[in-house]
Formats: C-alpha cells, structure tokens, sequence
C-alpha cells in the first residue's frame, strides 16, 4: 500500500503528527497488510509537503534536551485530491499471491526437508499470532470501526487462515519428503532414491 496514501488518508480524518500517525497505523492493525517503515513514513511526509498535499499547522515543542519539535500536519485542497486519486488507483491494482517463501518455492528440492519444515513451522506460528491479534481487535473493537475497517481486517484474516492452511499443508510435504525429488531420465520428477 503506497504510505502516501496511508498518510493523506489519516490527515482525511484529523491534523496529526508522524508518530500520532505511526501509532494509528499499528493500534488498527494496518501493519499486518503491509509494512511499516518509520523511514519511509518520514520520506512520504517530506515528499507530500514538498508537492503542497500537507503542510504544517503547528511547531509544539518537546521538553527536554536534544528532543526534536514535533511538528503537525494538516491535507491541503490539492492533498484531498491527490488522495482521491492515489485511493482509486490502489483500489484498482489487481493482485497475485506474495509471500515471501513463494519466491524459494521452485527451488525446495535442493534444501534439507526437515529445516524446510522447521522454517514453515516458524511462518505458522507468526502467522497463528497475527490471527489471533486480528480477532482479537475486531472482537474488541469491531463495533466501533468504520464498516470499511471492519471489512479490511477481515479480508486479512482471510488471507491469513488461507496461509495457515498452506502452510500446515507445506509442513507435512516437507517431512513426507515430498520436496526432495530429482528429474528422472524421461524428464519427470521423481522421489530421491528412486532412479
């Protein structure tokens, strides 16, 4: 999801400081559909300003030594339309499966099957509790969320129960030795140890 997006959408509701922001992201479980990077955060909000999609309504200062200013932001006219736009762009991007162990996939036959299970069973549980936290925000605060919210948090818990399944599946090939196959003499793959 393109942070400028995520940023203008956020301003859309209320002025707010980057960390205010930040933190919105991660008590609404936004994390979980893509990454957050308190770098690219900062570059998005630099860039926005620089375009006059933001700008600043207030300097408050922190107390404390060596402690920036934290500086707050308002959408500008030109922003609400930027973010019309960048808005109906996402929601027209078509997707395809990403996993990141989907880009080692084609290649499990050359690994040992017992740590590609190990691995996949670590993927499990991280992804065991990214359910759980799913559901537990929308148990705890389902009624009050926007219903596109709502809908969004549960489109990822569907994604994720779907990739609880494959990898459930992906652990027990793996120690069935279902991954460890070479290509036999008419051009098929075949179990090792079966030439």
């Amino acid at each position: 999801m393109s942070m400028k997006l995520m940023i203008l959408g956020l301003l859309m509701e209320q002025d707010r400081h980057p960390y205010d922001m930040r933190q919105a992201i991660k008590q609404r479980n936004w994390d979980h559909a893509f990454k957050l990077r308190d770098g690219s955060l900062y570059y998005a909000i630099d860039q926005l300003r620089e375009n006059g999609w933001i700008e600043a309504t207030e300097i408050v200062p922190v107390p404390g030594e060596h402690r920036p200013d934290k500086t707050i932001y308002r959408i500008t006219d030109a922003g609400r339309e930027r973010f019309l736009e960048l808005f109906y762009e996402q929601l027209g991007q078509m997707a395809y499966p990403q996993h990141p162990m989907m880009m080692a996939m084609p290649f499990l036959r050359h690994g040992d099957q017992e740590r590609i299970s190990e691995i996949a069973a670590k993927q499990l549980e991280v992804c065991r509790k990214r359910i759980a936290k799913l559901e537990s925000g929308l148990n705890d605060r389902g009624k009050i969320m926007p219903n596109s919210s709502r809908r969004m948090i549960r489109g990822m818990l569907l994604y994720a129960r779907a990739e609880e399944e494959w990898l459930e599946e992906m652990i027990s090939e793996a120690k069935s030795g279902l991954y460890a196959e070479i290509r036999g003499e008419d051009g098929h793959w075949i179990p090792r140890g079966t030439r």
